[in-house]
């Protein structure tokens, strides 16, 4: 069992994305986004204010949406 969880935590790590589950990697902070406001509500289920920021955060689906950036949604 140690060796198992030794192997896992060795294999598991890599360079690049890091996928953290079925729509999710690791955030890429050196994008740049423009400021227009066209809210997104991602799959991480926070509102974004466009696809830009939310792709940025490490979202690989979103979708448009009425609500306020930063607020809670519902992918």
């Amino acid at each position: 069992m140690i060796i198992f969880l030794g192997l896992t935590l060795t294999i598991g790590c890599s360079d690049g994305d890091e996928i953290l589950g079925p729509c999710y990697v690791s955030p890429t902070p050196e994008i740049i986004c423009t400021e227009e406001y066209n809210p997104v509500c991602a799959c991480n289920n926070l509102v974004y204010e466009n696809s830009c920021e939310a792709e940025k955060a490490g979202n690989l689906h979103y979708k448009s949406t009425n609500k306020d950036s930063g607020e809670d949604c519902i992918y």
